[in-house]
């Protein structure tokens, strides 16, 4: 299949930016000063970008023959499991765990972080009353010190110790069945789409609104966490509409912002139909079906089981060459 007849007339090819052409008249910017202000505050990144770099957490995560794990699938009307997520040559789909599971999530987190982090900090205090109050350490101990282990620490093992044997024991519980969709970037189309909230009833699998990915430039935001330390996130923001996507829920935010830069890195070279696909493992069954990556693939050489017949060592050196690479790029 030629290439013209493969991509959409929408799909993105850099040299054909929106940006370098005039905008139509119904492409006047109608978003309020408020929405540009709050949005376009951070810091704006470039489309161009660096071929195959892509964040070390995605080697990290989907390795060679796991690609499976990117598909995730919903329960359907008759029983059957639909696919409501994937990773592939024409789009990338992406859903969440539904706020059930995260709700666990979070709570086990948190008793984690308690306990860990808690019990030095608790030892460190009690070896200071023993020696600041040593006449009265007894009481101390007896008063403030045993209950706070029983009741507090005792809570927190109970919660992440309880909740984690029910991962193992009820999965299918615990982490129910996404209910549907959340936003998609389709390479073939060129299109960015974001999807109503599948947690409200008849809601799941209907577009919320669907833009060409050359309409929107990424930000890097910054806000502080409780502890007054800078904390990083992605955003994509429509240049004349308000439409505004977070990718928080593929990258968390962080405290480094390279890995940020990467995954929008990732995003250009996979939205542009002119360029191959990103040379991860996770996408290396698809590229024969991609014309563009197929005819580069051909003319390279390229081994079309290139991850898959890779040792364990070398791909390890892969991954941390690709935090390497990332580190270099981005600071």
């Amino acid at each position: 299949m030629s290439e013209q007849a493969y991509y959409s007339t929408t799909a993105w090819r850099p040299a054909d930016d929106g940006r370098s052409r005039k905008r139509p008249r119904p492409q006047l910017d109608t978003r309020s000063r408020s929405f540009r202000m709050q949005w376009e505050a951070g810091r704006k990144l470039s489309k161009s970008y660096i071929p195959d770099l892509v964040p070390g957490d995605f080697l990290d995560l989907w390795r060679p023959r796991l690609e499976d794990k990117s598909v995730s699938y919903m329960d359907g009307e008759n029983g059957e499991k639909m696919p409501v997520s994937w990773m592939n040559h024409e789009s990338f789909r992406w859903t969440t765990l539904p706020k059930f599971a995260w709700r666990w999530l979070l709570v086990k987190a948190i008793a984690k972080f308690l306990l860990i982090a808690g019990t030095p900090i608790l030892l460190m205090t009690l070896l200071y009353f023993y020696i600041a109050f040593n006449d009265d350490f007894e009481g101390i101990y007896k008063e403030a010190f045993l209950p706070t282990v029983l009741y507090g620490g005792g809570a927190c093992l109970f919660l992440w110790g309880g909740i984690s044997l029910c991962e193992r024991l009820f999965p299918d519980f615990m982490y129910q069945s996404p209910k549907g969709p959340t936003w998609e970037f389709n390479r073939r189309t060129g299109m960015v789409t974001v999807f109503c909230d599948p947690e409200k009833r008849g809601q799941a699998g209907k577009v919320l609104w669907q833009s060409p990915f050359e309409e929107f430039d990424c930000y890097i935001h910054m806000g502080p966490t409780t502890q007054g330390l800078p904390l990083y996130y992605p955003v994509l923001v429509h240049r004349f509409r308000e439409e505004v996507l977070h990718l928080t829920d593929l990258q968390p935010a962080s405290n480094i912002n390279r890995g940020h830069k990467a995954l929008w890195n990732f995003w250009c070279q996979y939205m542009d139909s002119t360029a191959p696909l990103p040379d991860i493992p996770l996408l290396e069954p698809h590229r024969a079906n991609d014309p563009v990556t197929a005819a580069h693939d051909k003319e390279t050489g390229r081994d079309p089981r290139y991850w898959y017949n890779m040792s364990n060592a070398a791909y390890e050196v892969k991954v941390k060459q690709m935090y390497s690479r990332c580190q270099s790029a981005f600071g």
